[in-house]
């Protein structure tokens, strides 16, 4: 999720064309194999298994779409804007950082209508008072050096939430953020004391809270909290591709949007049994099924159903996503967000 300037964005971009041949806006047909990218096969991506998995892709007009991840969502828009894959899913800090190095790109629906976040604090330190973000930030350590907080990677998805969230404390400065990579790399600094805090996904919040290892400060499962901190909710993932792809391809994007919306659908009246033993088969086999299960029912709530994103859910996600942190150049609303696509899908489809 880190800001790209123009030559890395193309860098990245000409790297992934010279690997899989290079392919314009266009070039996509429908009946032909199709990569569309997530940036994770865990329940973030949901909506695009569930797309495959139920036959929406193909009952679209889509039957050579294929699901791909190709490590990570800075990938996913390297791949995208080089022309490898037509549409993907991810931040919506891609779609922008894309346009910000001068290939115009749209935001043609949400899948979700906020980042599924937490900052998780250790139960010792919980114990003793830090019971808020604002606690974390004042406290004290024993040998003056300043709390400690975990991301994946600074300029990751999880630092930028954690810097914003702790900026909205007033005491940023008080803070340290610290690299520790994903999974038990995350968790393992944070069973060792290494760091004081985590802002994790919710494989992590899972984990911390079965070994009680700590407790949450911000969980963006709880509107209230998240409304506290940011404002409004704001999706922390959309459906993304190129403007030209959009322009050169409107059927095609039809097809793609309407797969996608008929997924969300299905989910939204689905129990995450029924779910499981849909996409399991293709995607996420390395999950036990009773942990997909609970990541679904963890993040059903927060799910967008509408694939709406208003001007005003934008402008409070553009706090985030123009931050200091991220140096992407401000955009408006009108030139990254098309819903037409999605206007259509939910006529069509109720």
């Amino acid at each position: 999720m880190r800001d790209m300037d123009r030559r890395t964005l193309l860098a990245g971009a000409g790297a992934a064309g010279a690997s899989l041949g290079l392919v314009g806006p266009g070039a996509f047909a429908q009946g032909k194999e199709v990569l569309l990218g997530i940036p994770v096969e865990t329940s973030n991506s949901l909506m695009f298994m569930v797309a495959a998995a139920a036959g929406y892709f193909k009952a679209e007009g889509l039957p050579g779409a294929r699901v791909t991840m190709p490590s990570s969502g800075t990938n996913v828009r390297q791949m995208l804007a080089a022309g490898q894959m037509p549409y993907a899913m991810g931040d919506p800090i891609h779609p922008l950082a894309i346009t910000g190095a001068g290939k115009p790109a749209k935001m043609l629906m949400a899948v979700d209508t906020r980042a599924s976040i937490a900052m998780i604090v250790r139960q010792d330190l919980y114990d003793k008072g830090i019971k808020t973000p604002d606690a974390l930030a004042a406290m004290k350590k024993p040998d003056g050096s300043k709390p400690m907080i975990g991301v994946t990677r600074i300029g990751a998805q999880t630092w930028l939430y954690g810097d914003q969230i702790m900026r909205a404390t007033g005491k940023i400065d008080n803070v340290n953020f610290v690299n520790v990579g994903e999974g038990a790399n995350m968790l393992g600094a944070f069973k060792t004391g290494r760091v004081d805090a985590v802002m994790a996904n919710s494989l992590i919040y899972f984990a911390t809270q079965d070994q009680k290892l700590g407790t949450p400060l911000f969980n963006a499962v709880d509107e209230k909290t998240w409304i506290k901190f940011f404002g409004s909710t704001f999706p922390g993932q959309v459906c993304f591709a190129l403007a030209d792809q959009v322009k050169q391809e409107p059927a095609l994007t039809q097809s793609f949007v309407n797969a996608v919306y008929r997924a969300l659908q299905h989910i939204k009246s689905h129990s995450s049994d029924d779910l499981v033993k849909l996409v399991q088969p293709q995607f996420m086999g390395n999950f036990k099924p009773d942990v997909a299960k609970r990541e679904i029912d963890y993040l059903k709530p927060i799910y967008s159903y509408s694939g709406e994103i208003t001007e005003a859910q934008f402008n409070n996600g553009a706090k985030v996503w123009f931050s200091e942190g991220t140096k992407v150049k401000p955009q408006s609303y009108k030139d990254l967000v098309d819903l037409s696509f999605v206007a259509k899908a939910k006529a069509k489809f109720g």
